[in-house]
């Protein structure tokens, strides 16, 4: 009960704005969670003393995605870079004070890159032509191949697929899940046009391809959270959402699949 009620509240607060809402509504929902992930990142990772490493990419993330979603991908990389620079100048300050380590200022670095670089992608897919279709259609093979994993694995998974990563994860699973997500997702391609016009035109083929290829990230999305839950020794990333752990919890799988999808659209485009 507590994990339905959970996703209820998901879906009210941030997939029905995205889903249904214009772009700069996507956008507030991305405000509100991808800096959410970020510090939940930081929080895990870094230790009290390195902390305000983290303080200054969480503040620098709003100013990125901003710039995402406003300006040109050129002057996002730089804006990025500066964040990146603000964060080493800092961590020798700390370092030499002794209340930072190179491996905490290098996690701080790679913060700006996962969980934040990879997820703004999901704004340039929004922002492109067909952008809330191609939004649509990610989250939901996504979302298909954890429910299609989930299940097959938990009634028919007898071969774990990475069992330092994730014990329970099954190589049945996977080819559950990646069924899952192509059945669905080309049912959405048909059903899309039925409701709201697209501007481009796809071929066929591509839409199961895709949808496969999504499947597959989000297994790595979902064991990358499990590496660094591993390392650091904990059950979730937070605790934010009840019966689902925190927001990075819910979007390790999506986190590699926004890169991945819009450089595919730019090609098919």
């Amino acid at each position: 009960m507590i994990r339905i009620f959970g996703a209820l509240i998901l879906l009210v607060i941030f997939a029905v704005p995205a889903v249904l809402g214009p772009a700069w509504a996507f956008f507030i929902v991305v405000l509100a969670v991808i800096p959410v992930c970020l510090y939940e990142f930081y929080r895990v990772g870094l230790e009290k003393d390195a902390r305000p490493l983290g303080a200054l990419g969480l503040v620098g993330s709003f100013l990125y995605l901003y710039t995402i979603y406003m300006c040109s991908p050129a002057e996002s990389l730089l804006t990025l870079c500066g964040i990146g620079a603000v964060i080493l100048i800092a961590g020798l300050y700390l370092f030499e004070k002794g209340r930072a380590t190179a491996r905490q200022v290098s996690f701080a670095l790679s913060g700006l890159i996962y969980p934040l670089g990879l997820l703004s992608f999901w704004i340039l897919v929004r922002n492109g032509i067909d952008g809330r279709f191609w939004m649509i259609f990610g989250l939901l093979a996504t979302f298909l191949a954890d429910v299609g994993a989930y299940y097959v694995g938990k009634n028919l998974g007898r071969h774990p697929l990475a069992p330092r990563l994730s014990p329970k994860k099954t190589v049945e699973g996977l080819f559950g899940g990646v069924a899952a997500s192509i059945l669905g997702a080309s049912l959405f391609f048909f059903l899309y046009p039925r409701f709201l016009p697209l501007e481009a035109s796809y071929p066929l083929w591509v839409i199961p391809v895709l949808a496969g290829a999504i499947s597959i990230l989000d297994l790595a999305g979902d064991l990358s959270a499990s590496m660094y839950k591993r390392d650091f020794h904990v059950k979730d990333m937070g605790s934010l959402i009840p019966g689902h752990g925190g927001m990075l919890d819910r979007m390790d799988g999506v986190v590699p699949v926004g890169v991945f999808l819009y450089f595919v659209i730019r090609v098919l485009q």
